[in-house]
């Protein structure tokens, strides 16, 4: 198995010239299929149970977030990483790297600071937050170049989708797909199974019978009966089959029977278990998978590639649609077979149609009394002139709408001056400091040992000037060596945070161990109390400019508070500035991307008189970077103003 252990099971997602690839390097069976499960439907996952495997991969460039185990086959993940550490150097280009726990919960003891780790997964987690955390990585990603469709490829399986919907009998398209299948990835055999997920099963498409003993069609119709059909139904739930169902995601499979998920009833009953499968549903328009696509090569010939499970992926999006109209027209059969079992239809009794010919009574189209008439007339006409009255009458307001952020004035706010980690923090919330005074400092070992060797190296130097004052070569080693002092002196203040007045401790933003970048916010003070305020900042759009002027209504609405309503004036004006360069100089990195900026904007402030709102009778206080939706009221006109231009 030593040669073949790089044949993995690869899941692939329907958008997968889309989907970010995740390369999977664990030598755990069991960790496999939990992951395998979880990026179901969302991911095109890869999975390596060595070393070697996973550092062809992760150099070729296949990976975009790769996730390492504790062990693997022929190394541990924590020599797969040091061997790779300069892939993942801290650029956008590089991937993603995730560490997953073994079942004791321990990871590969991975320092931070030399190889960044975006989070460390435990097996277990809520699938919710394992989609959240792969989102978020995956936002870090530069977007995936397009793809050149194949045009030889495209025309092919059209004309094999074309061969396959022009059949209008259920078994023999699942024939015509067979016969697809075998040609298209060059399979030993195929097999094509109708699913139904209303009922959750799986049939044969040669005449497998359906529920309730009729033999099936594709979901939702079903076919005429066939005595000689009787191959077994399949449950959804069980299966490599079922699991390409519910995941709505094609699967290659190196080795059938090494494989969890595996059920020789379901995935190839003909099969030893050695065999290669190359799985993948067919899902219509309506979102619903009517059948399934297994292709089947023996252990001797090699594994389905992913270039094969995209062929069939593009044969089971050709087929869809056809698909379901086989699927729409045997229904119709059905229903109106049963019409016809039944007789004429029964909207109207026989009995009642005979007995109103037998009176020979016929009745007015419509019967309409004048005074009725009469009165709509007047009703009209006085909603007319109502209407008329209130568009003159009535005022309509127009505003300008964008993102607002609470923020508060009066506060001075720390930056790290320099990428690392918090070593320790000194300071903390509601705590009163002094000028000069160290709040936090940044991990600098390395710096004050530069420094000591430096400081030693001036000593000498000074002590080789004192002895001979008149030599040049001396007095210049001497001034480079004081230079390179001081250097290193800065580069260690420059990791030490310091307080830059006297005043108190508002918010500490940190941790202790947390990696910083330039310009992150550790902690801010406040020098007086009564400084201290409130402003709305307000992003609009940039073609909303000469319209905006001081003193005009701002009204601030939060998401989540039903009736709170916080209304303010214009108090300053910015120009129109580009969403980075306004997110840059307003926001900074804290908020990061939760504000959602786009295109030119301007910026409009608004002071708060009160750091409270009320909301359902409730008093709730207002907290800095609070987001909500910003109006300003820009003019007001009259209803029939608006709606004829012209008049304005």
């Amino acid at each position: 198995m030593s040669g073949e252990r790089d044949e993995i099971t690869q899941l692939r997602a329907p958008p997968a010239v889309a989907a970010d690839a995740i390369l999977l390097a664990d030598a755990d069976p069991e960790a496999r299929v939990w992951l395998r499960t979880i990026v179901a439907g969302r991911y095109e996952l890869d999975e390596a149970d060595t070393g070697e495997a996973a550092l062809e991969r992760i150099a070729a460039g296949a990976a975009r977030i790769v996730i390492v185990g504790r062990r693997l086959a022929d190394m541990t993940g924590e020599a797969l990483v040091e061997r790779a550490a300069g892939v993942f150097a801290p650029d956008r280009r590089a991937p993603v790297l995730f560490l997953l726990a073994d079942p004791r919960g321990e990871t590969a003891p991975i320092d931070d600071t030399q190889v960044p780790v975006f989070y460390r997964l435990v097996r277990g987690m809520a699938a919710a937050r394992v989609h959240e955390l792969l989102t978020q990585a995956a936002a870090r990603l530069p977007p995936m170049p397009p793809r050149e469709p194949d045009r030889a490829l495209r025309a092919l399986v059209s004309e094999h989708a074309k061969a396959i919907g022009a059949e209008l009998d259920p078994e023999a398209a699942a024939r015509a797909a067979v016969a697809a299948i075998v040609q298209l990835v060059g399979a030993d055999r195929a097999r094509c199974l109708y699913c139904d997920e209303e009922t959750g099963l799986l049939w044969s498409g040669t005449g497998a019978p359906g529920p309730g003993g009729a033999p099936a069609a594709p979901s939702p119709g079903k076919a005429e009966p066939e005595e000689e059909a009787e191959a077994p139904e399949s449950p959804v739930s069980a299966g490599l089959a079922g699991f390409a169902v519910r995941a709505v995601a094609g699967v290659v499979v190196p080795h059938a029977a090494d494989d969890a998920l595996y059920r020789a009833d379901i995935d190839d009953p003909e099969g030893t278990g050695r065999e290669r499968l190359a799985i993948q549903p067919v899902a219509g328009s309506d979102g619903h998978v009517h059948a399934v696509l297994i292709a089947v090569r023996g252990p001797s010939r090699p594994p389905f590639s992913s270039a094969d499970l995209a062929k069939l992926e593009a044969l089971a999006s050709g087929w869809a649609p056809y698909i379901l109209h086989l699927s729409m027209r045997i229904e119709a059969d059905q229903i109106l077979g049963d019409r016809l079992d039944r007789g004429p239809s029964d909207m109207f009794r026989q009995q009642a149609i005979m007995h109103l010919v037998r009176r020979g009574q016929r009745g007015d189209v419509v019967r309409v009394h004048p005074g009725w008439v009469r009165a709509a007339y007047w009703l009209v006409l006085g909603a007319l002139a109502a209407t008329a009255v209130f568009a003159l009458v009535a005022q309509v307001h127009q505003y300008a709408e964008g993102v607002g952020v609470v923020q508060f004035t009066g506060r001075t706010e720390l930056l790290a001056h320099e990428a690392g980690t918090i070593a320790t923090l000194d300071a903390a919330r509601g705590q009163r400091v002094q000028r000069g005074q160290v709040l936090a400092r940044l991990y600098d070992a390395e710096q004050v040992g530069q420094l000591k060797t430096l400081e030693t190296d001036f000593e000498s130097k000074l002590v080789a000037y004192l002895q001979s004052p008149a030599d040049p070569g001396v007095k210049q080693a001497l001034g480079q060596a004081r230079a390179q002092r001081d250097s290193a002196r800065l580069g260690v203040e420059a990791r030490t945070i310091r307080a830059p007045h006297a005043g108190t401790v508002k918010e500490v933003l940190v941790r202790g161990g947390q990696r910083v970048l330039p310009g992150t916010v550790v902690l801010s003070l406040i020098e007086r109390t009564a400084a201290e305020g409130l402003k709305v900042l307000a992003f609009l759009p940039a073609d909303e400019r000469p319209r905006l002027r001081a003193h005009q209504s701002l009204r601030l609405t939060l998401p989540g508070y039903r009736g709170a309503e916080i209304t303010s004036e214009v108090h300053a004006i910015s120009e129109v500035l580009g969403a980075a360069e306004a997110r840059a100089r307003f926001l900074g990195d804290r908020l990061g991307d939760s504000v959602p900026l786009v295109g030119a904007v301007v910026v409009v402030e608004a002071r708060l008189a009160s750091p409270t709102f009320t909301a359902d009778g409730e008093t709730f206080e207002l907290h800095d970077g609070m987001i909500g939706r910003a109006e300003v009221k820009m003019q007001s006109r009259s209803l029939i103003q608006s709606v004829i231009p012209g008049l304005r």
